[in-house]
């Protein structure tokens, strides 16, 4: 039977790794294991807060843990930017970027190994509001719809819920197992009403939440805005902490 393992990468306060890259030999062959491993399917996503510098840094997460699928939110690129940033044995498979204000934005990238379609959603973009992008992955078992958001803390969060569940509602016509990955600026270690509205829009889709530890770690807090929902419950979750 195959496995899912979801991986939500923690971000604290600590220097990044990044600048100690050149002292880890890591061997991107590390990443071709799982690849064509269908038994073994593992969704990664992160927070990067600008990749650009941060490719040596992501690349060492990316050997150790093997995932078929790579999820980024607040990229902050541009759209004639995004398609120079190169992962080993990765490619671009959908994103957005923003085109009137700086940094935000969200991509996804494939195992090259993998066949799949983007999925048009523009017109439920906006900037700040609602940033997303997504497609449809094949694999020998199963079909995935692996949908990546990153929602501003500005943001207008009614238009955020009310697209998100126009989304879910077209999407869900055609059966598909769902992964929706990012980061919506919803603390989930405190009770509000905008957890428990998500909360809600999603368990009527049968999503559930797989992230149970605080995905920023700060000096005197912590905090739990990343998140990976799906409605794959036979689910090995795997959860890194740096």
């Amino acid at each position: 039977m195959a496995s899912l393992k979801t991986i939500e990468q923690t971000n604290t306060n600590t220097p990044s790794i990044g600048t100690v890259a050149n002292k880890h030999n890591y061997s991107t062959t590390n990443i071709l294991k799982n690849h064509n491993d269908s038994s073994n399917f593992i969704i990664y996503h992160q927070n990067i807060w600008g990749i650009s510098k941060k490719t040596d840094e992501l690349l060492i997460s990316l050997c150790c843990n093997r995932p078929q699928i790579v999820c980024l939110t607040e990229h902050h690129h541009k759209v004639e930017e995004i398609h120079n940033i190169s992962l080993d044995h990765y490619k671009l498979g959908t994103f957005f970027c923003r085109k009137k204000y700086n940094y935000g934005g969200a991509c996804i990238y494939v195992s090259k190994f993998l066949k799949f379609s983007t999925i048009n959603l523009e017109k439920y973009d906006k900037e700040k509001d609602f940033e997303i992008c997504a497609l449809k992955l094949n694999t020998q078992t199963k079909n995935f719809i692996i949908i990546c958001i990153y929602r501003s803390t500005t943001g207008d969060f009614i238009y955020f819920l009310t697209k998100l569940e126009v989304i879910l509602n077209e999407l869900d016509n055609i059966p598909n197992e769902f992964i929706i990955c990012g980061d919506f600026n919803i603390d989930y270690i405190k009770d509000s009403s905008r957890k428990n509205s998500l909360d809600s829009i999603l368990a009527s889709f049968n999503l559930f939440a797989t992230v149970k530890f605080p995905t920023r770690i700060f000096k005197d807090t912590s905090i739990k805005i990343d998140n990976i929902y799906t409605n794959i419950y036979k689910l090995n979750s795997l959860c890194i902490l740096l």
